[in-house]
């Protein structure tokens, strides 16, 4: 079923408006022109019988008014004149006969069908056939006053007159071809104001088109909506929300392309002097020296990439293209392997890794990968600024529908400046966290685009808490904030 309608819908696509609406309007004025040619057929055959049918009754009453029983027998005077008149005006024969409903006495043209049975008295009409042609068939009822030829009581006479039916059916013919006439009319009128209402409803799509084409490539700016048919601006609307996400995804471009050249300028650059000073110098001592100071700067130059593919990657997340997005993640099984993958670099530094987590599995909705990178950040800041034999603890608590994952260090803590300016990439790098900028604002646009938050403060006791906030998965899907600035 559902593939009949993917099928039905391949079909239709094609298709223009124009087609379309013919196709649902075409069947309606061919039943609007069937039944109003039925209407008029049968309006026009009950006009024609009601107009000629009262001449019949005319003849009728005429012959009836100089019917006579005087003389014990029936005795007709016929109106001639009339009969002229009626045969002049029906165009075509009238015929008539007189005659008692026993039999006995028969007037006129003794060969027309014996009238149809009928009760009662007064007239009756209908359609007959005589010699072959059809024929309007009158009749009239009615007792006599006195019985004829000593019957018993009074006989009843009936009257009938028939006429031909030329002269009715071309009255008939020319009511039905006027009003057809007219009928075709209106529908080709309505048929030319629907095409002239389509194509004068549809120039705006026009006007929308050559807009379009006459518009700069670069140019992302919305369309304006406010002079548009209603029917048309939710269209217009959901293009515009396409062209802000393009907009949004466009200025990070540009951000991201701006950060790394900022980053990653000034380390290219002393490396490219220390090569240089290598290559001239032939004391090997201040050969190893400057390799040495190189492997650092190339060590900081590897973390700052490091940092801008992750800043990648959450912009397709944000955008929903990355593969990973959406899952469900174990925070205490990751919390433990990066604890194993960083226990080398603590020990180095000399510094103790707590992890205090509970017992049951903990689990966020959103991307491993990401998730994880944001952790790593934390920990190698706190790594790196911990002081020998300091201690780094991970606590994981869920509660209320958010888990909450702080890393505590030893370490010298931040300026409160820096903790207000948190997420921003280039911090000042007098103070002591040097270089924590970018990781920091790492870790913040990964919180803010699985809906969460990143919250630091100075302990009392000394050293930072870093508190990485995230949605549980049950409450993911309706609190996640999509952010890609």
């Amino acid at each position: 079923m559902a593939r009949g309608k993917i099928k039905a819908e391949a079909r239709s696509a094609g298709r223009s408006l124009l087609f379309t609406v013919t196709m649902w309007v075409a069947p309606a004025l061919v039943a609007l022109v069937a039944g109003t040619a039925f209407i008029t057929g049968s309006t026009a055959t009950n006009l024609a019988d009601s107009a000629y049918d009262r001449s019949i009754a005319g003849a009728l009453r005429a012959i009836d008014l100089n019917i006579s029983t005087e003389s014990g027998g029936i005795g007709v005077e016929l109106p001639y004149p009339l009969f002229e008149a009626f045969e002049a005006t029906a165009s075509g024969a009238v015929y008539f006969r007189v005659a008692t409903e026993d039999g006995m006495v028969e007037i006129g043209d003794s060969f027309l069908p014996r009238p149809r049975d009928f009760s009662g008295t007064g007239f009756h009409f209908y359609n007959d056939e005589f010699l072959g042609a059809p024929i309007r068939m009158g009749i009239f009822k009615r007792k006599l006053k006195q019985p004829l030829y000593g019957a018993a009581e009074p006989q009843t006479i009936v009257l009938q007159v028939a006429e031909s039916m030329q002269s009715r059916d071309a009255f008939r013919f020319e009511i039905i071809k006027s009003t057809a006439a007219l009928n075709l009319a209106c529908v080709f009128a309505v048929i030319i104001l629907l095409l002239a209402g389509l194509t004068r409803a549809l120039s705006p799509l026009s006007a929308l088109r050559a807009g379009f084409e006459r518009r700069d490539p670069n140019d992302l700016s919305p369309v304006d909506a406010s002079a548009l048919p209603r029917e048309i601006r939710p269209l217009v609307d959901t293009f515009n929300r396409l062209l802000g996400r393009h907009t949004a995804q466009a200025e990070a471009q540009r951000h991201l392309l701006d950060d790394a050249s900022h980053q990653l300028r000034t380390p290219i650059a002393v490396l490219r002097t220390q090569i240089d000073y290598a290559l001239h110098t032939s004391a090997a001592e201040e050969r190893i020296s400057v390799l040495q100071a190189m492997r650092k700067i190339v060590e900081r130059a590897s973390r700052t990439t490091t940092h801008f593919l992750t800043m990648a990657r959450i912009r397709n997340f944000a955008s929903d293209t990355a593969p990973d997005t959406h899952r469900p993640v174990d925070i205490k099984a990751l919390l433990t392997e990066l604890a194993r993958m960083r226990l080398a670099d603590a020990r180095r530094q000399r510094v103790d890794l707590d992890l205090d987590l509970p017992d049951q599995d903990v689990y966020a909705n959103g991307s491993e990968i990401l998730i994880f990178e944001a952790l790593s950040n934390l920990l190698d800041n706190a790594i790196r600024h911990s002081p020998k034999q300091g201690n780094i603890t991970f606590l994981l608590e869920p509660s209320d529908g958010l888990l909450r994952i702080t890393l505590i260090d030893q370490g010298p803590g931040m300026s409160q400046e820096m903790i207000d300016r948190i997420g921003e990439r280039h911090l000042d790098p007098a103070h002591h966290r040097e270089g924590a900028g970018l990781g920091l604002a790492v870790v913040v646009e990964v919180a803010q685009a699985h809906g969460g938050a990143l919250t630091l403060r100075n302990r009392t006791e000394g050293g930072l808490e870093a508190a990485l906030t995230l949605p549980s998965p049950a409450t993911a899907a309706k609190n996640r904030t999509l952010t890609a600035s």
